[in-house]
């Protein structure tokens, strides 16, 4: 219903902002992360997302698509609701959930208040089969048309980890591929200096 709000930071309070836009007021629940980053009186473009439950409705917001994207993917895991996911997106950047989820480290995310061990684990369980089903290529795909997908490993481990975590944010499996071999082949080594050169210049 609504892609983002365009307007001015009017009020915060606790851990809603209030956005007016057109002499309306609406009032959306945001993570502690976007919260800290935003000034009364400033100009804003924040991402929406509205939330129907039985009591009504309520809009949330995020200052990124990445994190709107991560959210997105966050609801999707088994007894993780839209309270949970704006706690762990208020503790944990996309990027480092991101890398956290692609290299199964569950005990980062156990440690957001309100998110046990189970469903951490689970977490990372569901964010990566979600990825290997619905994003990456089938193994053996073929690369022969130009411009075509490649296949799901690419034979190095760091930038397969990274492609992972590229998809995790919402990069199509191009995007992802590309960046991550672009930023190996300049020199980046390692999964976290090739994540970190692949997002400043992924297209």
């Amino acid at each position: 219903m609504y892609s983002y709000i365009k307007g001015k930071v009017a009020a915060r309070d606790g851990d809603k902002l209030i956005v007016e836009n057109n002499g309306i007021g609406y009032e959306l629940s945001v993570s502690y992360c976007t919260l800290s980053n935003v000034k009364i009186g400033a100009d804003i473009l924040i991402y929406t997302y509205l939330q129907v439950k039985q009591d009504g409705i309520a809009l949330l917001g995020f200052l990124s698509a990445e994190e709107k994207s991560m959210f997105s993917r966050l609801i999707t895991v088994g007894g993780v609701g839209p309270k949970s996911a704006l706690a762990i997106l208020g503790e944990i950047a996309p990027y480092d959930l991101a890398f956290a989820v692609a290299g199964g480290d569950s005990l980062k995310l156990s440690k957001v208040k309100g998110i046990g061990k189970k469903t951490a684990a689970r977490i990372v369980l569901e964010l990566r089969e979600k990825i290997d089903l619905e994003e990456r290529p089938a193994d053996g795909a073929s690369q022969g048309a130009v411009g075509a997908d490649k296949t799901a490993s690419s034979g190095n481990k760091d930038i397969d980890d990274v492609v992972v975590a590229l998809l995790t944010l919402g990069f199509s499996s191009r995007q992802a591929y590309a960046a991550a071999e672009n930023a190996a082949a300049s020199g980046a080594n390692g999964v976290e200096d090739i994540l970190r050169d692949a997002l400043k210049n992924i297209r």
